[in-house]
């Protein structure tokens, strides 16, 4: 599948900012299951890119000159594999049961624990894990607004409500629990049925596939489904705050508001 996407991000300040700087997770990734077409960054000041430990692309801008608005526009064209449930070998440099570590998001409490048990075992396949799946998008109603982003999976469990990234950081928490290895993942969908938007699903290793080498397979939790040609991999990490598409910090600048435009459309 082709996908066309458009991110659009624009920072407006009630008093002017004397320095901004802005890490930005925005390149699709260029490895198994996806290929990129074309993708272009128009973003102000001078900029430059790293790679990180879990193989995404980093770009950062710094502005040192006064001003009192940011805008930072990705797009491009990505073409998916049009493959549902795809295993993806292993593509970075960070080892496997590093994501089988909690985090500050994903720190397990007894509840679950419980709900981790339904991984539970040295191995667990596909099917595990998409009873997981199933039992974190039944519990937890996708409702805008509930949540921000430092919301902990646990918090998110018990209210019963969240989005994409919070049903996302569930299932790593259960998994975690269990130490099985898992990982957050950021990018776009294709959705017709809801407004487009940055997107977050999870990846988790399955030990037997591949002739028992393992890999990688997608669940995007908040449409209870194996990964699909509709969604386009960004970026990778432990949660939220290793894979987040933009994070930032100025001096001066008070009252930020920003506003966030994503268009995803099928090329064609």
């Amino acid at each position: 599948m082709l996908l066309d996407i458009r991110h659009e991000t624009h920072y407006r300040y009630a008093t002017t900012a004397r320095y901004s700087i802005q890490s930005m997770r925005l390149s699709p990734r260029t490895d198994a299951g996806q290929r990129v077409r074309h993708w272009k960054i128009d973003a102000p000041g001078r900029r430059w890119r790293q790679v990180d430990a879990y193989g995404n692309a980093v770009d950062a801008i710094s502005i040192v000159e006064p001003h009192d608005e940011v805008t930072v526009v990705a797009f491009g064209q990505v073409e998916t594999a049009d493959e549902r449930g795809q295993f993806l070998p292993e593509d970075s440099s960070v080892p496997p049961l590093a994501f089988a570590l909690p985090t500050a998001t994903t720190m397990p409490d007894e509840a679950l624990a419980v709900l981790g048990a339904l991984v539970r075992g040295p191995a667990p396949g596909v099917a595990g894990y998409e009873r997981l799946m199933d039992a974190v998008h039944s519990h937890i109603t996708y409702k805008p607004g509930s949540t921000d982003v430092y919301a902990k999976a646990a918090e998110v469990w018990a209210l019963g409500a969240g989005v994409c990234q919070d049903m996302s950081h569930v299932f790593l928490a259960a998994c975690r629990a269990v130490s099985v290895p898992a990982r957050y993942v950021s990018g776009y969908v294709l959705d017709p049925g809801r407004p487009a938007a940055s997107h977050a699903w999870v990846e988790a290793w399955v030990t037997e596939a591949r002739r028992g080498a393992g890999a990688w397979v997608g669940l995007d939790i908040a449409h209870n489904r194996l990964v699909g040609p509709e969604l386009c991999r960004v970026a990778v990490g432990r949660d939220y705050m290793d894979a987040g598409p933009i994070r930032g910090a100025r001096l001066g600048g008070a009252d930020e508001v920003m506003t966030v435009k994503v268009l995803v459309s099928a090329a064609g």
